[in-house]
């Protein structure tokens, strides 16, 4: 799908690198800072992934900072993620980055996973048990 590349103000930069896995998990690999400036940029992304994808993995191990505006932009698009049907988990945060997210009570409504492999193999068992369950 391609990557977005954007010089924030500040000069640091937040890249965004979305690939199609196996299994229709859609991974989103976020590399700077989650700041006021990265979810600015990264806002209008998650708004079209969280429209179109069935199986979403946001890999921050390459994010060195989260902002309350970082983990918003995470919150709404798990949000509408879930009212569609669909599944979220996150992967690779970094000490700092995980226990932000843990204070907020984001790893209440996504799970948080250690790497994109372990991620996308929760996703996809969630997405055969739902299909199971389909009459």
């Amino acid at each position: 799908m391609g990557s977005l590349n954007d010089d924030t103000p500040n000069g640091a930069r937040m890249n965004i690198n979305v690939t199609e896995a196996d299994g229709g998990v859609t991974h989103v690999v976020l590399d700077g800072r989650f700041d006021i400036a990265g979810a600015q940029e990264a806002d209008p992304r998650f708004t079209a992934l969280a429209q179109d994808s069935t199986s979403l993995v946001v890999d921050l191990a390459r994010v060195s900072f989260i902002a309350s505006l970082g983990v918003r932009t995470l919150m709404v698009s798990a949000k509408t993620l879930i009212r569609r049907g669909a599944d979220m988990a996150v992967c690779g945060a970094s000490e700092n980055v995980e226990k932000v997210l843990r204070s907020t009570g984001f790893d209440e409504i996504v799970p948080l996973y250690p790497d994109f492999t372990s991620a996308a193999a929760w996703l996809t068992s969630r997405r055969a048990e739902f299909a199971s369950k389909k009459p």
